[in-house]
């Protein structure tokens, strides 16, 4: 065997433990390409009058968090779900905020300045439901839910995220797409 083919072997052989030392890092320290967002960056902001109030991933993962069901429908009469969704509750997040007032509404905002208004009736869950069909049954009794992940996995930009507005219950019943908000930044409560 001649000295230039040792090098290269040595050098393949190099190149393999290093790939398989990346690889098992990359696998043991949990670094994937499904990462949760930054966990220091404000995701959200709640306005109240003058007052904001900025909530990280980590500050809204130490909440009190809940998993359910949630499907919708769109316009035409495409239905997405159900898929289960984990978050906070408004409610509990609107815990959080010092004196706000019993009774409110509030307007969510996307990063693409898309809003949606809220009424309290919506935020305790009181929203129109639907059969497969799209045919309406009546008022449903779901939670309004600030999701951060989908089926287990943390939701991020391509998922419609990191934050959405979702409604949930055990079952998956199907709301209108037109409650649900992706992209959530901004919520500006309204007395």
């Amino acid at each position: 065997m001649t000295e230039d083919t040792s090098k290269n072997n040595a050098s393949r052989y190099i190149a393999v433990v290093l790939a398989i030392v990346i690889f098992a890092f990359v696998t043991i320290s949990g670094c994937t390409t499904n990462k949760p967002p930054e966990q220091q960056e404000t995701l959200l902001t709640v306005t109240v009058g003058s007052q904001s109030y900025n909530y990280t991933l980590d500050d809204l993962t130490t909440l009190k968090s809940i998993t359910g069901q949630g499907s919708y429908i769109n316009k035409a009469g495409t239905i997405t779900g159900p898929n289960n969704y984990t978050g906070v509750t408004v409610s509990v997040l609107f815990s959080t905020i010092p004196d706000l007032a019993p009774k409110y509404g509030f307007q969510a905002i996307a990063s693409d300045n898309y809003t949606v208004n809220y009424s309290l009736a919506a935020v305790d869950g009181q929203v129109p439901v639907f059969n497969e069909t799209g045919s309406a049954l009546g008022t449903g009794n779901m939670t309004m839910l600030i999701a951060y992940k989908e089926n287990g996995v943390f939701l991020n930009e391509s998922t419609k995220g990191p934050l959405r507005i979702v409604f949930i219950d055990k079952e998956g019943a199907i709301t209108q797409s037109s409650l649900w908000l992706s992209s959530l930044v901004e919520i500006q409560i309204i007395d």
